[in-house]
């Protein structure tokens, strides 16, 4: 007996062109088929396929040409999801991920947004329309081409992360200077000359250049302003007050 496709179904072939095309990669198979139906159900999405794993992932999205993949971070291993979309970024960069998992640890969080093709970032236990209307958020900024709140939060997320190991690599070489090279910085803070910092610390200034230098090598630095902007930067200077 012949039957009719479903008003769903035909909606969908008559309007292919303004579909947004999705890939799954889910490793656990209940989240995989209810994501998978949660795409089939949506009259303006098309499910082109799922994946379990990470390089499953990869193949799909090189065979068909999807504007969206749902991303699992934990597969095969820890952040199998991460590392495939990092290959994806180079391969197809115009392919948004938008990441699911259990994890909200920060880490987590800002290894994915260090992607160039990240463009959210959602627990799995998130309600089906809050997946949807992300889906709908990233495809509309891709084709629009307009500022994505996840390039913000991508932007956001490095600059944290960068500020962190910076933060990380500053007490590391605290811990080895001087109290004279420590009020030297003080006076570098408050913009005295070279000069004049001999001048209040009463000695050389030759003796001051060769502390600065000193200075220089331990921060790996080639001026003095750079470990001023890095401590202003850091928004620090309150450990040279004392």
């Amino acid at each position: 007996m012949f039957t009719y496709p479903s008003t769903n179904q035909r909606y969908k072939d008559d309007n292919k062109l303004s579909m947004i095309k999705v890939i799954i990669a889910e490793d656990n198979d209940i989240l995989r088929q209810d994501f998978s139906e949660m795409i089939e159900l949506c009259p303006h999405m098309e499910l082109l396929g799922a994946a379990s794993t990470g390089a499953e992932a990869v193949e799909l999205s090189m065979q068909y040409d999807a504007n969206i993949i749902l991303m699992d971070i934990e597969m095969e291993s820890h952040q199998d999801g991460i590392e495939a979309a990092g290959r994806l970024s180079a391969m197809k960069p115009e392919l948004g991920v938008i990441f699911l998992t259990v994890h909200e640890d920060d880490e987590t969080i800002y290894k994915a947004y260090t992607l160039n093709n990240a463009r959210d970032y959602l627990v799995k236990s998130a309600e089906h329309a809050e997946i949807l209307h992300s889906i709908e958020g990233a495809f509309k900024d891709q084709t629009h081409g307009s500022p994505s709140k996840a390039s913000k939060l991508q932007s956001e997320f490095s600059r944290l992360k960068q500020t962190e190991n910076s933060l990380l690599f500053f007490m590391g070489i605290l811990s080895q200077i001087t109290q004279a090279e420590r009020e030297i910085i003080k006076l570098l803070l408050q913009s005295y000359k070279v000069e004049e910092i001999a001048q209040i610390r009463m000695v050389e200034a030759v003796t001051i250049k060769s502390q600065i230098n000193t200075l220089l090598k331990k921060f790996n630095m080639r001026r003095t302003r750079e470990i001023v902007s890095l401590i202003h930067k850091l928004n620090i200077s309150f450990l040279f007050e004392i």
